[in-house]
């Protein structure tokens, strides 16, 4: 794969992460001044308030204000990894590049929240739960398929990866059964499964850990086993971030998200451009 087709590539999920960096700025200033949500929220038993310096913050702006966060770490991410990539062509940042993006498909929850509110048909509601769930899905793929690129699988056709992520994550997201009575917390519809769910994410990212080591094993390179170290501190903060948490705490996992990932990338470009 040539460098202008990854340049292109990364063009694009850069562009599609600051149009959802912009979407959630503006559907937190929606959500933050309509004095309805807290009432539609209380009838639904899920309304409750956190504090940002001694200032009451209801759930769904603290929701939204995680969101914009999250998805400010994935755009300015994603806007360093096009501008540093050019020496340093590799499979593993390429995947890891889809998967930041996907993590930013969890705005979508201010979206669904706005929906449940206005909207009596559940059908929207359901479409939307699938599609977040399908981009966790594909993400947690794409991932799994950096650590097998790291250690030399599949890395002469990196697109191949992406194609996959995208078809299997689109496919058990359209399997998972959901309930359509139970609106969460987390803005979403509950889904089934989520047990195996939890035990099989949990699986694949100790198994991504273990394909790093390895990596570092064969190649006798130790940035391959921090990028693995942060890699899966990112993604079991992403299983985190799932759920609502703490207003505080979840700024902090946002951020910390970010970071570990741009820690992973910046190793691995290190190691590429000594190659």
């Amino acid at each position: 794969m040539t460098t202008r087709n990854f340049r292109f590539t990364y063009w694009i999920l850069s562009m599609l992460s600051l149009v959802v960096l912009i979407g959630a700025i503006g559907l937190s200033i929606r959500i933050g001044t309509d004095k309805r949500l807290p009432f539609f929220l209380a009838d639904a038993r899920l309304y409750t308030e956190y504090f940002l310096f001694s200032a009451p913050i209801g759930i769904h702006l603290a929701e939204a204000l995680e969101m914009v966060a999250l998805s400010l770490g994935i755009c300015t991410l994603l806007i360093t990894v096009l501008f540093t990539f050019q020496k340093t062509v590799s499979a593993e940042v390429y995947l890891l590049a889809l998967w930041a993006l996907l993590v930013d498909a969890e705005a979508l929850r201010l979206v669904m929240l706005l929906v449940a509110q206005r909207s009596t048909s559940i059908g929207a509601l359901v479409s939307l739960t699938r599609i977040i769930y399908g981009a966790r899905f594909s993400g947690l793929i794409a991932l799994f398929i950096s650590g097998l690129y790291a250690v030399g699988i599949g890395h002469e056709r990196p697109q191949t990866g992406y194609l996959l992520s995208l078809l299997f994550g689109a496919m058990f997201a359209m399997l998972m059964p959901i309930s359509i009575d139970r609106f969460q917390s987390s803005f979403m519809l509950q889904a089934g499964y989520r047990e195996i769910t939890v035990i099989v994410t949990g699986a694949l990212l100790a198994i991504n850990f273990v394909d790093y080591l390895v990596a570092a094993r064969l190649k006798e390179d130790g940035s391959y086993a921090l990028a693995g170290v942060a890699l899966t501190v990112a993604g079991a903060l992403w299983m985190w971030l799932w759920d609502q948490r703490p207003f505080f705490w979840s700024l902090v996992g946002a951020l910390c998200l970010s970071i570990c990932v741009f820690v992973a990338i910046q190793r691995l470009h290190r190691i590429y451009l000594w190659k």
